[in-house]
Formats: structure tokens, C-alpha cells, sequence
């Protein structure tokens, strides 16, 4: 399986990284029309050296990179280090940190009962899990995500996540905008890179 995936006809405009246990599935039908680049399960050693060959080799100039949560640090430390690669940056649901004490309870739980962590993690990021768009996921990409699942990949997110930080000082130089739901629970604007 590839790790970066074209989505769209001709040279790539974006980049849409995802959050910790989803992949560029979870970006379907979100900017249709758009060329964007996207990935398979996040690998987080040497990313940002991986994409910058990826978009060497497809796109002719600078593009928008999106990062959602896990994303976004990938997204904003991407920007940092192949910044003519990058025109700007949106960030979705980031926060300035994960307390480590958070990370080490999700990992525990993930270690000790896999399907029942990722589900509620998986309600979690739809609050409320009435809504309509929690119903389609559940019935269908979260399935495949939890069939799919790969462990290895699902720790080093979140062995990367413990030790993420970001503020304003090492935002990149790009344009970057900072987006958040008003209910967001994974990453509420409190905690946002804003403040």
C-alpha cells in the first residue's frame, strides 16, 4: 500500500494529513474537485523527508498543507523544514500539547482493549455522537479502521504525540490558519496554540 495518495486530476494544490488512528479516508468527499495529496496510516520517521519526495515528483509548486490533530504537528514541523514546498498551512483540532498523563491512559487502554479505546476515541472526535456524520463513520470507515487497525503504527502516534509541542513562537513563517469546533472535546480551543 502507498503511503502518499493522489486524490484528483493533475497537479496536487493540497495536502490533507490526518489525526491519530484515521488515515486520508477520513478527508473523502471534504474538498471535492480539489487535487490533493493524502496518506495511508501516518509512518513518523523521517515524514517530512518522504513527502518532499513525494511532491517532488507530482507537484510543480507550493501547496496548502492541511493537518488535522496528529496531522497538524506533522503539517506545521513539514512547513518548518521544506518551507518553498509549502504556500500554507491549516491547522484543524490542534492543540499546544497532549499531557502526558492523557497519552499514557490511551495507550494503556489501547494496549489492553484495542477495539473499545479506538471506538470511544472515535465518538469522542464527533461530539455529540448523535450527529449524522458520526452515524455514517460509524457505519462505515470505522469498521474498516478498526479491522485495519496496526498497533505499531497506533503507538508511535501516540509515543509522538507525548512529546508534540507547539506555540506560537514555533508556528512556521507561512500563512497559517488555526481552525476549531466550537465542541470539540479532543482538542477544545482552550488548549489551542492561540492561548
Amino acid at each position: 500500500k502507498n503511503e502518499f495518495v493522489m486524490v484528483g486530476e493533475g497537479d496536487p494544490s493540497m495536502v490533507l494529513l490526518p489525526g491519530w488512528a484515521t488515515d486520508g479516508r477520513i478527508f473523502e468527499g471534504v474538498l471535492p474537485g480539489v487535487t490533493a495529496v493524502t496518506t495511508g496510516p501516518l509512518r513518523l520517521d523521517r515524514f517530512s523527508r518522504r513527502l518532499a519526495a513525494f511532491l517532488d515528483r507530482t507537484a510543480r509548486g507550493p501547496v496548502t498543507v492541511v493537518g488535522w490533530s496528529l496531522g497538524g504537528f506533522l503539517a506545521a514541523e513539514f512547513a518548518r523544514e521544506c518551507p518553498d514546498r509549502v504556500r500554507r498551512l491549516v491547522l484543524v483540532s490542534i492543540r499546544r500539547e497532549y499531557p502526558e498523563g492523557d497519552v499514557q491512559a490511551v495507550l494503556r487502554s489501547l494496549s489492553t482493549d484495542p477495539v473499545p479505546c479506538l471506538s470511544g476515541f472515535y465518538a469522542q472526535c464527533f461530539y455529540p455522537s448523535q450527529m449524522p456524520a458520526y452515524r455514517r463513520f460509524r457505519g462505515g470507515l470505522q469498521a474498516g479502521y478498526l479491522r485495519e487497525m496496526d498497533g505499531i503504527a497506533l503507538r508511535e502516534g501516540l509515543s509522538y504525540l507525548a512529546s508534540a509541542r507547539l506555540s506560537g513562537e514555533t508556528l512556521p513563517a507561512c500563512p497559517v490558519a488555526i481552525l476549531h469546533g466550537e465542541k470539540d472535546v479532543v482538542a477544545p480551543l482552550a488548549v489551542s496554540v492561540l492561548w
